[in-house]
């Protein structure tokens, strides 16, 4: 009776036991490998779709923020030694740079910056949507670029027109580059007011290259007329350029994001192509380099990253005018850009 008793106690232990396994929760690891490609097509499909003014797209990599994904300001990114950076902040060209969302980038500045074309049938691509294409590609983004450049605007133009918008303000906020181009036609309108003011005539020429070809056929008569016109622009007024590069750079300053990117390119010769005597081309070389002190001399102070194209083969891409950057032109400069943008240093070897 007594083993009855132990066979009957452990039948019901074992009974107890196997009612406890069938009913307890059994978690099985789902392999759903239709529903996983189903996820990854989505995700590709939905990259290019960007909306941007320019009407292009980023690369097959761009579109970060997909179907199927979450965005990096969720996710957060580890940098190189798999620490976790705040809002999925990344490290790049020597500064932490946002890698979600489409990359908002403005141009400002003169025709150089519009991409100004001299044939009305041949479009010219800036190289601000050319740096911004490819910032944006390297990072895996879309973009959009919005473009305030205006044909034959200089600094005190600049402060006069352009940053008096508020529109142009509001996109300077949203903006995580800012491009900038201005300088040129603060030279060549110094050069138009000396051959007027030498010349003694009210013309009020169309440019500086007509400019200089009245002065030319006028020298022709009088040879010592290069000697005032030396003299007139070796006398030019920097003060006056850097005082509108410190107030255009004190606005943008001011309403730009803290964690966004400004790259001012300098000045390259215009007139280098233009059949100048060689005496008055060393003086307009002379003046460019002071005006490229003054932009570069001002880049710690106001945090922005200065490129050189002065150093760059500009000058000999350029359009029929002789004067405006090619398509070649602007690729060029849409490269030292870059480079500027990558090293973050500020003014760089083309």
């Amino acid at each position: 009776m007594k083993r009855y008793r132990y066979v009957q106690t452990a039948a019901s232990l074992f009974l107890t036991a196997a009612l406890a396994l069938t009913t307890a929760p059994v978690y099985i690891a789902e392999y759903a490998p239709e529903k996983q490609t189903e996820n990854q097509s989505a995700v590709q499909e939905d990259s290019g779709g960007a909306n941007v003014t320019t009407g292009e797209k980023g690369t097959e990599n761009s579109g970060i923020e997909s179907a199927g994904t979450e965005s990096a300001e969720t996710q957060g990114a580890e940098n190189e030694n798999g620490e976790l950076t705040p809002s999925g902040e990344i490290e790049a060209g020597g500064s932490a740079r946002k890698a979600y969302g489409p990359l908002k980038a403005v141009v400002l500045g003169d025709s150089i910056a519009k991409g100004y074309s001299a044939d009305k049938e041949t479009a010219i691509q800036s190289y601000g949507e050319l740096a911004a294409e490819s910032i944006a590609g390297e990072q895996g983004r879309e973009y959009e670029v919005v473009n305030y450049a205006k044909n034959g605007l200089d600094s005190e133009r600049m402060n006069t027109e352009i940053l008096t918008q508020e529109q142009i303000l509001s996109d300077i906020r949203e903006a995580d580059i800012i491009f900038i181009t201005v300088g040129s036609n603060d030279l060549l309108n110094e050069c138009k007011d000396t051959v007027r003011e030498i010349l003694n005539t009210d013309t009020k020429f169309k440019s500086a290259e007509d400019a200089l070809r009245v002065l030319e056929d006028s020298m022709s008569e009088n040879p010592f007329l290069i000697i005032k016109i030396i003299a007139a622009l070796g006398g030019w007024d920097y003060e006056s350029f850097d005082e509108q590069w410190t107030q255009m750079m004190e606005t943008i300053n001011g309403e730009r994001k803290e964690d966004s990117e400004v790259i001012a390119t300098n000045i390259y010769n215009p007139v280098a192509n233009m059949e100048l005597p060689s005496t008055m081309n060393g003086t307009v070389e002379d003046i460019i380099g002071n005006m490229n002190t003054i932009i570069e001399g001002h880049a710690g102070e106001y945090e922005y990253m200065a490129a050189d194209i002065f150093s760059s083969e500009v000058s000999v891409n350029v359009q029929a005018d002789g004067l405006h950057p090619d398509q070649a032109g602007q690729q060029i400069i849409a490269e030292v850009v870059c480079e500027a943008y990558e090293s973050g240093t500020g003014v760089t070897e083309p």
